[in-house]
C-alpha cells in the first residue's frame, strides 16, 4: 500500500490525513473512483467556463489569440487644480501641503508596471489596448487615492494616444476619481 503511511514514521509533507484505527494515516488526496471522476468533471468546467467568458472580462485573461493585438499606447498625465490644467512631464510635479509646504510628487513612487509606468513615450500595449486602459484606470485612481499631501490635485487626467493594429491613432482620456471639491 503506497497511499497509507505508518502513524510513528515521521509524516512526510504530503500527508496530512488524521490516523486511522489501524495506524496508518491516510493522504489528503487519496480519492476513490467517484471522488476522481467528480473532481476531474468540476475542474474541467471551471476552466471551460473560464475560457468561455474570457470575451467579456477586460483583459480577455483565459482566452486564447493566435495573433495578439500589435498596439501601442502613449499616455501623458495631467493634473486637474482649482487653478486649471496642469501638465506633469514624466509624471513628476511639485505641489504644496495644506500647510503650504512645497513637497515632489512622482508618479512611479505608486505605478511599477513596466507599461503604465512609461509616461509621454510610446510603448507596446501589452494584453491589448482594452486590458490596458482599464489598468490605468485603477492606477490613476490609486495615485489620486495616495496623494495626501498634495493640497492643489483635484484628480489627475490621462490622456492616451492609441495605435490599436497599425490603424491610425485616436485619443482616449480617462479621469481619476475626485479628490475634493476644487
Amino acid at each position: 500500500m503506497t497511499s497509507l503511511r505508518r502513524q510513528s514514521s515521521p509524516p512526510s509533507s504530503l500527508s496530512f490525513g488524521a490516523p486511522t484505527p489501524n495506524g496508518y494515516r491516510s493522504r489528503v488526496l487519496d480519492l476513490g473512483p467517484r471522488a476522481r471522476v467528480a473532481f476531474a468533471v468540476s475542474w474541467i468546467s471551471g476552466q471551460l467556463g473560464l475560457v468561455l467568458t474570457a470575451g467579456h472580462r477586460v483583459d480577455h485573461i483565459f482566452g486564447f489569440r493566435m495573433f495578439p493585438e500589435a498596439s501601442t499606447v502613449e499616455i501623458h498625465v495631467t493634473r486637474l487644480t482649482a487653478a486649471g490644467e496642469l501638465s506633469a512631464p514624466r509624471g513628476e510635479w511639485s505641489a504644496r501641503d495644506a500647510s503650504g509646504q512645497l513637497r515632489h510628487f512622482r508618479w512611479r513612487d505608486r505605478v511599477h508596471d513596466p507599461v503604465l509606468a512609461a509616461l509621454d513615450e510610446r510603448v507596446f500595449a501589452s494584453y491589448g489596448v482594452d486590458a490596458q486602459l482599464g489598468r490605468l484606470q485603477r492606477a490613476l485612481d490609486d495615485v489620486a487615492h495616495h496623494l495626501d499631501e498634495d493640497a492643489e490635485t483635484v484628480r489627475l487626467r490621462a490622456n492616451v494616444v492609441v495605435r490599436k493594429n497599425g490603424r491610425d491613432p485616436y485619443e482616449v482620456t480617462l479621469l481619476s476619481h475626485a479628490r475634493r471639491e476644487p
